[in-house]
């Protein structure tokens, strides 16, 4: 039974990140969409352009995940995306840690205290 419900909150654990990664991913398209306008639309008067992907690192569950941000320029320089912004906040992260070392775990084991990532499903995001 305990395996049962190890294995069953790993799994929703897995659910919980593609799901949440997702939303993200959506949130920051939304993003580029306002900016820029629906893609593959001629529009004259469009300010901000779509310029591709990079990679980059958003906050999830106590630690940095990789994913793959919308890139927004305008006038020759980066525009940022508000939602990017939001979710590369380093504040939760710092607040786990320190929780996490009044508990008594060691930095150097910090990680090894976080649930663990959905196998493979971090590939899907960088």
């Amino acid at each position: 039974m305990v395996d049962l419900l190890g294995n069953t909150r790993a799994e929703l654990w897995d659910v919980i990140i593609h799901a949440g990664l997702k939303v993200v991913e959506t949130m920051l398209e939304e993003d580029r969409r306002v900016l820029c306008g629906p893609g593959y639309r001629h529009d004259g008067k469009r300010v901000a352009s779509r310029a591709g992907t990079v990679a980059s690192a958003v906050v999830v569950g106590g630690r940095k995940v990789a994913i793959r941000r919308p890139r927004v320029r305008a006038g020759g320089r980066e525009v940022p995306l508000p939602t990017f912004a939001a979710f590369t906040q380093t504040e939760p992260l710092t607040r786990r840690a320190v929780e996490q070392m009044v508990m008594g775990v060691a930095t150097r084991r910090y990680e090894r205290s976080l649930e663990p990532l959905p196998t493979g499903g971090q590939s899907q995001h960088e």
